[in-house]
């Protein structure tokens, strides 16, 4: 549990460090997820504790299309801000999360408690009462949110029940290959690399790198149908915390409401036998 605990806080700092950069109102995001992907896949090079004898071309594969839905999620998510909104679109990724625990619950067989079910079915409902659906401007977009993000996670699911038991090598070839399409995307865009942003974006690196590190260690410990609600709805808490005491932010009544049912459910979904 100590495992998924580092990985929320690293997920928490990511999004803090996120809405700091985003004061500046010239900011190109994509030239700070460069910087982000370089230094994440420097880092997990120096921590690879893979050895090269055993990298499979399994490995190879899985690692690239990870690191190309991390990348393709983004971009999806930028478009559906601009065509959906902020708050739907953060509500339709809180709610994919139903898509890795369904297929670990499915594909992979794992058995949790009644009362755990009920935990995310009011972690889900939390999500959808903080969305705002009138702002429902393109379907499309909401559907392949949902799908690619869904998908994205549970990629490391995947990996963690057919991959190697160190996964080093697989989270450098993520983070690489996620920068090199990164700098593929700048270059059909046909802008010059913003060397401000992009060391603004070194710093997302390092967390970043953990956040992925740490979930796929606690997915060892705990089950992924009670890992992934679990991570999604104390990112959303604490991120919460830090708008509310860090950021002086006001909150409306149904976003109090929602922030009440996320701790029901993150007490339900630890309830154990």
């Amino acid at each position: 549990m100590i495992n998924l605990l580092l990985s929320i806080i690293c997920s928490v700092l990511i999004g803090n460090l996120l809405f700091l950069f985003q004061k500046d109102k010239k900011l190109q995001i994509l030239q700070v997820f460069l910087g982000n992907y370089f230094l994440a896949s420097i880092f997990s090079l120096t921590a690879n504790n893979t050895p090269l004898a055993a990298i499979r071309s399994y490995d190879v594969i899985i690692g690239i299309m990870t690191g190309l839905l991390f990348l393709s999620n983004f971009i999806v998510y930028q478009k559906n801000i601009k065509v959906n909104g902020l708050s739907l679109s953060v509500g339709i990724m809180r709610i994919s999360l139903i898509i890795p625990t369904v297929i670990s619950i499915v594909v992979f067989s794992e058995n949790i408690m009644l009362l755990n079910y009920i935990g995310i079915a009011v972690i889900l409902f939390s999500f959808t009462f903080r969305a705002e659906t009138r702002k429902l401007h393109n379907l499309f977009w909401i559907i392949f949110l949902f799908m690619i993000t869904g998908f994205t996670d549970s990629m490391l699911k995947i990996y963690d029940v057919h991959g190697l038991p160190q996964d080093g090598a697989f989270v450098s070839i993520l983070f690489g290959s996620a920068f090199i399409f990164n700098l593929i995307w700048i270059g059909v865009q046909k802008r010059k690399i913003v060397w401000k942003y992009f060391a603004w974006g070194m710093l997302l690196g390092i967390p970043n790198q953990l956040t992925t590190r740490f979930f796929l260690d606690s997915l060892e410990s705990v089950k992924a149908a009670i890992a992934y609600p679990l991570f999604a709805s104390c990112v959303v808490l604490i991120t919460v915390l830090c708008d509310l005491f860090l950021w002086k932010k006001k909150f409306r009544l149904n976003e109090k409401i929602a922030f009440i049912l996320l701790i029901i459910g993150i007490i339900f979904l630890n309830l154990q036998k």
